[in-house]
């Protein structure tokens, strides 16, 4: 199983993420962690992305793909989470695939209204003391964190809606590109995360 997962911030695509490969034993490649992890690690690629990062310019899309490819290649099957996320990417990621001869099974989106995007992701506090991150309505902090609890700057409404532009603008239209190829469904991640994921199960044929 090879699949990638598209949807807006909030839609809940690395929580799926981590629970189908938990369900499955795909290997979850999150980009974001990749990034984060090359650059603790000091790694030359690392260290190209932190030159980017520290003059405040988007890091290439081929530098993402040459990160990902050996995760790519390892792993039988995975669960790709936060890439791609513009037509440059998902071709710079046709490409990577074509070179490791694989290909994709399925590409699944999690869709939401905004308003309800915004209400999950504004909900939002974390824990200065423990870094926990709550959610005001679906699950509050518990009496033995001792807080305080604060709100990111990028959940605030603003920030969200500013986000969420961005993604229609950007990354919805990958669901036109994939479409054409077959390979896209779509998830109402608006339901119970538990739910969510059996759908996903079911669009991607794998037993509960």
């Amino acid at each position: 199983m090879r699949i990638i997962l598209l949807g807006p911030q909030g839609a809940g695509k690395g929580t799926q993420a981590a629970r189908l490969s938990e369900r499955t034993g795909a290997r979850h490649i999150s980009t974001g962690d990749l990034v984060r992890a090359e650059i603790k690690a000091g790694t030359e690629l690392g260290r190209k992305v932190q030159e980017y990062n520290d003059r405040g310019e988007l890091v290439p899309d081929e530098i993402i793909v040459e990160m990902a490819k050996p995760h790519l290649r390892e792993a039988g099957s995975w669960i790709l989470d936060g890439f791609p996320r513009t037509e440059a990417q998902a071709r710079a990621l046709d490409e990577a695939l074509e070179e490791l001869g694989v290909g994709l099974d399925r590409v699944v989106a999690l869709e939401a209204p905004d308003e309800v995007l915004v209400r999950r992701l504004s909900g939002r506090r974390q824990s200065e003391a423990t870094g926990r991150i709550y959610h005001l309505e679906h699950d509050p902090p518990p009496p033995d964190d001792p807080g305080p609890f604060v709100q990111r700057k990028d959940d605030t409404e603003e920030a969200i809606r500013r986000r969420l532009r961005l993604y229609h603008e950007q990354t919805e239209p990958l669901k036109g590109y994939y479409a054409e190829r077959g390979l896209l469904a779509t998830v109402d991640a608006t339901r119970s995360i538990e739910e969510v994921t059996e759908e996903l199960l079911r669009v991607l044929g794998v037993g509960a």
